[in-house]
């Protein structure tokens, strides 16, 4: 009779039946892939964060090292020689040049120069392969499965189950992952044996691998592997379903009715697993129940700033439970919607490439969610967009896109970015006298009567941002007529200021038609006052600091040569920018001489004539960030701050010469239309790029079709005040 030990795993899985937590470690069928730990990738320096330098890659290594001495000790203990195996991948060229890398590693910076033949990789002391003994994969792709041959090796040595540890967590780690699982093989990823460069990071990985594999610590592997989850048993190591001992058999240390395949089977405590994902999940809903929640909104924003929504009713949600968690992807739309209907008509342009093909699923941001006071049965939560065959982030969805670009900013420069935003509106009555709009009164710049007037629209304003965590700094009048400009409060969390800029236009709109107004965002509602911005503040910090590094005393003007660096390269892209950042015919009626907007390229320390306005901190007179003027809320704010963000790391990464400050004499004018910028655009390679060839492509593709719309300020107006 076959033993259990010569058992394929494979054949013992029952489709529909079996969890993963059904087999356990067997040594004589597992392998530990080490991935990507070398002296090259753990070192840690001061622009380390906190997290990484502290927290994760310690415990990476030291738990890595426990791993690897347990693996090494369970193959010694092993009289048929038939142990646990021991693989290690890591990063290294098979040609000096580095030519051979894939193309997503010449495309990542600090990655597209690893060791090569000439300057092997360098392994960390008693994280090394054993020559003879142990298996070494060099790699050029993120996914080992992709680079080498590893899963022939692995079937050679009749591998099923692969522990997996190493860096980072979401990229190498998950695909390796990934790829395993589709490979056929049981994965357990250690937890606690992987790093990442944030916290969250971390814990976006380990959710992606939800699915693919166990979830385990270092210590459940070595309980696992010195077999003290049974009864020191060698015929039954690893408590799989198996024919009855023979009679006469008992053991001295195990009761016979243990080996009873008709008892109850209870798994030991190194096997206990709970998702904890799922309990919080229900927790979340029977609060949002309890708040008087009836309605749960999934929400995005198209490429043209069009929120696109879709409301599940929680008791439909909660009824998932506990099967499947609703915040898995529980909806979807059409991909087509997310970059190729132009803001006027959910008729798609040609020339953008998409058609009601395919869908995407809507994937939740638990951060974003939030109860809207102004619909208080609804809550809202934002989204990323996944492809639904493969659950890939789909090129189209720009909120991911940002969340790329501030990982990008960590690895390859060592910052984290600060925002700050200001949002400008208009109040306009609802019943318009003789059809013609005109706005709630005709003030100036911080003048008290807009304030004393409005003051039961703010306070009610005020309450219902609150309500939602928006944090606001300043509140008063602007320049235009019957409008008020928002300061929201200054944050690291750059996320979180864009979700909170999508959810204050909501909010602002809302309240305002309660007091039977309508709040108009477009950027020009009259040539003869000033427009609508949205004005976008930048700073940066070394990743693991709270000092701003944009400042510096012993730099000219006051501004550190990264800082200048950022400034210059967004000066540089400037004239394309405006296409994304000012995206209507309407945007390009707002900029001018006159306009609190400048309309060339040039920057200087507190002129707001000047597109790019070093500013200064008003308790230390030191500059502290850089804004932004030249956008407006009908721009997408992720992809805004994406194209922003990207040009200014462009020149931090070459380090550029900040020009000299704008003068009367050094005048370079902007783009005076959507279309020429657009056509600017075509030729900015290098921000173009980032958007990717499908998402550029489309953008361009309906900007200019709207672009060739025609309409008349006072139309726009007027189209502006229905939709509002």
């Amino acid at each position: 009779m076959a033993s259990t030990q010569s058992t394929s795993l494979r054949a013992l899985i029952e489709p529909g039946v079996s969890k993963r937590t059904d087999f356990p470690l067997r040594p004589s069928s597992m392998a530990l892939l080490v991935i990507d730990i070398q002296q090259e990738l753990t070192c840690i320096d001061e622009r380390s964060s906190e997290y990484k330098r502290r927290i994760a890659f310690p415990r990476m290594v030291a738990n890595t090292r426990r791993l690897i001495e347990a693996v090494r000790g369970s193959r010694d203990r092993q009289s048929n020689g038939r142990g646990p195996e021991l693989v290690f991948t890591y990063l290294e060229a098979l040609k000096d040049d580095c030519s051979d890398l894939s193309w997503d590693y010449k495309l990542s910076g600090s990655l597209s120069d690893l060791p090569g033949p000439s300057s092997p990789a360098k392994f960390l002391d008693a994280i090394a392969p054993v020559r003879g003994r142990d298996i070494a994969l060099p790699k050029t792709s993120c996914s080992v499965f992709q680079s080498t041959n590893l899963d022939y090796i692995l079937r050679n040595l009749s591998v099923e189950q692969l522990v997996v540890c190493g860096q980072l967590t979401d990229q190498c780690v998950e695909s390796a992952v990934r790829d395993a699982a589709d490979f056929g093989y049981l994965v357990s990823v250690v937890e606690d044996a992987c790093g990442a460069e944030s916290e969250d990071c971390h814990a976006k990985g380990l959710h992606g691998m939800k699915g693919f594999a166990r979830r385990v610590t270092t210590e459940q592997v070595l309980e696992e592997l010195r077999g003290s989850y049974n009864a020191q048993s060698a015929t039954n190591e690893e408590r799989l379903p198996t024919q009855n001992a023979s009679a006469g058999k008992e053991s001295s240390t195990t009761p016979t009715d243990e080996l009873n395949t008709d008892a109850i089977s209870i798994p030991q405590s190194s096997e206990y697993v709970t998702n904890k994902d799922q309990g919080c999940h229900a927790a979340i809903l029977r609060s949002l129940r309890a708040a008087g929640v009836k309605f749960l909104r999934y929400a995005v924003v198209d490429a043209y700033n069009t929120i696109r929504c879709k409301s599940v009713p929680l008791s439909h949600a909660t009824s998932l439970l506990p099967d499947k968690s609703p915040f898995d992807s529980p909806v979807s739309i059409a991909e087509v919607c997310f970059a190729g209907l132009p803001t006027h008509a959910d008729v798609p342009v040609e020339a953008s490439g998409l058609t009601a093909r395919n869908v995407l699923t809507l994937q939740p941001d638990m951060e974003s969610l939030r109860v809207l006071p102004y619909a208080p049965g609804t809550a809202m939560i934002m989204c990323t967009a996944h492809d639904q065959r493969t659950n890939s982030l789909s090129p189209f969805c720009t909120r991911g896109l940002l969340e790329r670009v501030l990982q990008a900013a960590k690895n390859d420069l060592g910052v984290e970015f600060c925002v700050g935003a200001e949002l400008e509106f208009q109040l306009f009555p609802v019943d318009m006298q003789d059809g013609t709009p005109q706005p709630v009164d005709l003030t100036t710049f911080a003048n008290s009567v807009t304030l004393n007037e409005q003051e039961e629209f703010i306070s009610d304003l005020h309450d219902q941002l609150s309500a939602q965590d928006i944090a606001i700094e300043l509140i008063h009048a602007e320049s235009a007529p019957g409008q008020l400009e928002l300061v929201l409060s200054y944050s690291s969390n750059v996320m979180q200021v864009a979700d909170d800029v999508l959810y204050a236009r909501e909010t602002i709109s809302a309240c305002a038609k309660k007091h039977g107004m309508k709040a108009l965002f477009l950027p020009k509602t009259s040539m003869t006052t000033a427009g609508n911005g949205l004005h976008l503040h930048f700073s940066f910090r070394d990743v693991g600091s709270a000092k701003n590094a944009f400042s510096d005393l012993t730099q000219s003007h006051g501004v550190s040569s990264r800082g200048q660096s950022l400034i210059e390269g967004i000066l540089r892209h400037l004239p394309s920018l405006l296409s994304l950042t000012m995206p209507t015919n309407n945007s390009f009626r707002r900029m001018g001489p006159g306009c609190w907007t400048g309309n060339s390229v040039g920057w200087a320390t507190e002129d707001k004539e000047e597109p790019v306005r070093v500013c200064l901190d008003l308790s230390t007179g030191l500059p502290s960030n850089v804004e932004y003027k030249l956008a407006d809320a009908t721009a997408n704010i992720y992809i805004a701050l994406t194209a922003i963000l990207v040009a200014g790391m462009n020149g931090m990464k070459k380090g550029l010469i900040l020009r000299p400050e704008a003068t009367d004499t050094t005048r370079e004018l902007l783009p005076t239309s959507l279309l020429e910028s657009l056509n600017l655009l075509k030729m900015d390679e290098s921000l173009l790029s980032v958007f990717g060839s499908k998402l550029g492509a489309a953008y361009i593709a309906v900007r200019e079709s709207e672009a060739k719309i025609e309409n008349t300020l006072e139309e726009e107006v007027i189209h502006a005040l229905i939709r509002a």
